[in-house]
């Protein structure tokens, strides 16, 4: 089987995994699947430099053993100590509340990976980067309210309410041929409103990656072209840079778009529709042409960038390192998934008979009455919670930034002071800047002393 999740949707993947790990035969798998390597396979060859190695286990074990090769031969160990001690002292400073506060969930998230499977992009490998808003907009961004939608006068999608937030990571579920594409079209406002309302926050910007779209690319002309045409008038030195920081190489840059591999060509487009510095971005199956590091780098990207997600992907080491809400489209509407992938994937697998959570109903209602009622209850008052305490959560989100903007300071600043000649050359501007980066050090330290009081004093109002 070569690439054989591609083309298909979630659905389809999760019941090729299961029928793959109960198959009794040989197999031979070429995928950038990262989950279904893991359950689907005992054993790794790996293709590199022209060399075949072979590991035992899935493809956890086998990139633990890989990790673990390349910090023995010192290629790995720097780097990792650097990013592992960067992130723990973020982590440190906010340890009574990391589990939950929103700026520590990307770095812890990065962290477990680091310390369970030792996950390690290869410097090769150039990573991705998603420009953050320039501006934080008003919650809720979107708002439906029994919108509908579909082509001409044919309604594919009806009866949808729901919101979509600035800090919202969703992904879509449902089969091929439900609406998932046709419910991000009328997001982005690609489709007409044939029913209800949608509302959406004054200059909301969003930026939408669909596969079918690496076709729009124009085939004769090269990224430098592409990107030419948004930065009319700009030097050339500043438009090179910003195709350098799509991850393409000075020779890639001059190559027509018909001559670029599938993974340039994506992340040729991610550049493209992120370049205006989206509030929201919406991903169309972004994985189809990425290897697994590539893809590694989606991930982080995804977990720094800013603002809302909405994710349509057949990767579900994707979805469950990335997103933190579900929405399944079926049967003509959108609905809130409140299970987790593990419940989907057993709903698929039991077929139409088993609850909406794939488990025994008696137990679920069990549970939900020790928990003070059903998880769409909790959810509808914790989002009421939200709302009504929406301009605290503005301050918290302010502060934020605030600390943000003071960090990027002292990047800028300890770049300046990594130039050797300095204090011999401008003994002053070296003390100079020394005493700037101390006083920057302090006023973050302040501010996020006031960013976690009223962060905590959000978290108790907005306890559902």
């Amino acid at each position: 089987l070569d690439e054989p999740t591609n083309y298909l949707d979630l659905e389809g993947t999760l019941w090729l995994q299961n029928f793959l790990a109960r198959y009794p035969h040989t197999v031979i798998i070429i995928s950038h699947d990262r989950d279904l390597l893991n359950s689907s396979v005992d054993t790794i060859l790996h293709l590199d430099r022209k060399k075949l190695t072979l590991y035992s286990g899935n493809y956890d074990v086998f990139e633990r053993m890989r990790a673990e090769k390349a910090m023995q031969m010192g290629k790995a160990a720097e780097k990792q100590a650097a990013q592992r001690a960067h992130l723990e002292a973020f982590v440190e400073r906010f340890r009574a509340k990391a589990s939950k506060a929103k700026q520590a969930q990307s770095r812890l998230k990065m962290l477990e990976r680091m310390e369970t499977v030792g996950a390690v992009v290869e410097t090769s490998v150039a990573p991705l980067f998603f420009p953050h808003p320039e501006k934080q907009l008003s919650s809720p961004i979107i708002n439906l309210d029994g919108a509908a939608t579909g082509y001409g006068d044919t309604r594919i999608l009806s009866g949808m309410t729901a919101r979509i937030d600035q800090d919202d990571r969703i992904a879509l579920l449902g089969a091929n041929g439900n609406g998932k594409s046709t419910f991000a079209k009328l997001l982005c406002d690609r489709l007409e409103v044939l029913g209800g309302q949608v509302n959406r926050a004054d200059k909301l910007r969003i930026g939408m990656f669909a596969q079918h779209q690496l076709d729009d690319l124009h085939a004769d002309e090269t990224p430098v072209d592409h990107v030419r045409r948004l930065m009319p008038g700009e030097p050339e030195g500043k438009v090179r840079g910003r195709v350098a920081r799509m991850g393409l190489s000075t020779e890639k840059m001059d190559t027509k778009a018909r001559n670029l591999s599938g993974g340039e060509k994506a992340r040729l487009l991610m550049g493209l529709v992120t370049f205006n510095k989206p509030h929201m971005l919406i991903l169309d199956e972004p994985t189809n042409h990425l290897d697994i590091d590539t893809r590694a780098a989606l991930v982080t990207a995804l977990n720094d960038y800013d603002g809302a997600v909405i994710l349509i992907s057949h990767d579900r080491h994707l979805i469950e390192a990335t997103m933190d809400r579900l929405w399944i489209v079926r049967n003509g509407t959108l609905e809130r998934w409140e299970g987790d992938m593990d419940d989907y994937r057993r709903e698929l697998l039991r077929g139409p008979s088993a609850d909406k959570n794939g488990q025994e109903k008696p137990a679920e209602e069990a549970e939900e009455q020790k928990a003070g009622g059903s998880k769409a209850e909790r959810r509808k008052r914790a989002a009421e919670l939200r709302k009504q305490h929406a301009p605290l959560k503005k301050e918290v989100d302010k502060l934020e930034s605030q600390i943000e903007s003071l960090k990027a300071d002292i990047v800028k600043i300890d770049r300046q002071m990594a130039d050797p000649t300095l204090f011999t050359a401008d003994p002053n501007k070296g003390a100079l800047l020394s005493k700037k980066r101390g006083e920057t050090e302090a006023e973050i330290a302040r501010v996020e002393e006031i960013w976690m009081t009223k962060y905590e004093e959000w978290e108790d109002k907005t306890r559902g």
